[in-house]
């Protein structure tokens, strides 16, 4: 990945800049627009979130400072669930003849995207120089390398994750409670005799 002068060489870096910027498309195109409502997607992807949450929390345990990061983490998730309850106020529902489908809000889902992208911009350009500055103190001295706590990223990442998992939790919810499913199972059955 080094050049022979000890820079990142400009194709690693344009790898890495592309693959972000799939990454972000793909997400963009998830937050953004007309969705199609699979009720089995939905779970799952909550599931796999809220597994993701608490494995990240069980691992802050071994950290040098695992309260701070609780704390960040928490403040992050609770951020992450008011803006998915505000987020699902402004979420468009309905039922066609392919299912249901939902439309979030356009703003929310834009100001997730800069979210992400301005935690991206300040894990490369803030934390990764710190983390190979103390790296290379800790190999010249031949000590063991702690990791650096990350308050910002550590929030940030539960933000988001708070979101998901608040906002695929509550659409449900209120697909089921405003009885989307069932009609669409009617139809399903009419069409069938």
């Amino acid at each position: 990945m080094t050049s022979f002068s000890g820079h990142y060489s400009w194709l690693a870096i344009v790898a890495v800049v592309a693959v972000l910027a799939l990454v972000l498309y793909r997400r963009g195109r998830r937050l953004i627009g007309h969705q199609r409502f699979h009720e089995r997607r939905i779970i799952i992807r909550a599931v796999i979130l809220a597994a993701v949450s608490v494995l990240l929390l069980v691992t802050y345990a071994r950290r040098a400072d695992p309260m701070l990061e609780y704390a960040s983490s928490a403040g992050g998730f609770l951020v992450g669930l008011v803006i998915a309850l505000v987020a699902l106020r402004f979420t468009q529902m309905g039922r066609d003849e392919k299912g249901v489908w939902y439309v979030p809000n356009l703003y929310l889902g834009i100001g997730l995207i800069a979210l992400l992208i301005a935690r991206y911009v300040y894990e490369y350009v803030v934390f990764f120089p710190q983390f190979k500055k103390q790296m290379l103190a800790a190999q010249t001295h031949g000590t063991a390398m702690v990791l650096p706590s990350q308050p910002v990223l550590h929030g940030i990442l539960f933000l988001v994750l708070g979101y998901y998992v608040i906002y695929y939790l509550s659409l449900l919810i209120r697909v089921r409670r405003e009885g989307h499913l069932e009609s669409a199972g009617q139809n399903s059955d009419k069409i069938g005799q």
